[in-house]
């Protein structure tokens, strides 16, 4: 079953069982599909993955302007919509373990500073979706300073 699927039968119980909130999130990933869906790609070449996570930086985009803002109630509505779109995604590797894997690049390949486009490359390519890119990135800049 895919990512698709999954949300259209997932949206289908969730308004069964009257979950306000599961209901709208789920309706909101499932149009962004649509969308995706009707953007003139063969349906083989969409990446329905890749779909959802999108609509997910959408939420903690917004989740970090409430934040600045100072709106706890809107940001902890937030975290329920980001936790449920959490659920379609393949699982992030932790902290320590991004860490671990960005000091074995560096010194496996001998990256410098001036090269951390080349080193967030290998690291992405190898482990895509499984790593956060803007915390390798920072990690990256941490140990390559200089």
């Amino acid at each position: 079953m895919n990512v698709k699927e999954r949300v259209t039968e997932e949206l289908k119980c969730a308004m069964k069982a009257q979950d306000k909130l599961r209901t709208s999130v789920l309706r909101m990933v499932l149009a962004d599909i649509k969308i995706a869906d009707t953007s003139g790609k063969p349906k083989d070449q969409i990446d329905y993955v890749e779909v959802v996570r999108g609509y997910y930086k959408k939420l903690k985009k917004t989740r970090e302007e409430y934040e600045k803002l100072h709106l706890p109630d809107k940001v902890k509505e937030l975290d329920g919509e980001i936790a449920i779109v959490e659920e379609y995604l393949p699982k992030q590797l932790p902290d320590d373990e991004i860490k671990k894997i960005v000091n074995e690049v560096i010194e496996t390949n001998k990256f410098t500073a001036k090269e951390i486009g080349a080193a967030m490359k290998l690291i992405m390519s190898k482990y895509g979706s499984s790593v956060d890119g803007k915390k390798v990135q920072m990690y990256l800049k941490e140990n390559l300073k200089g």
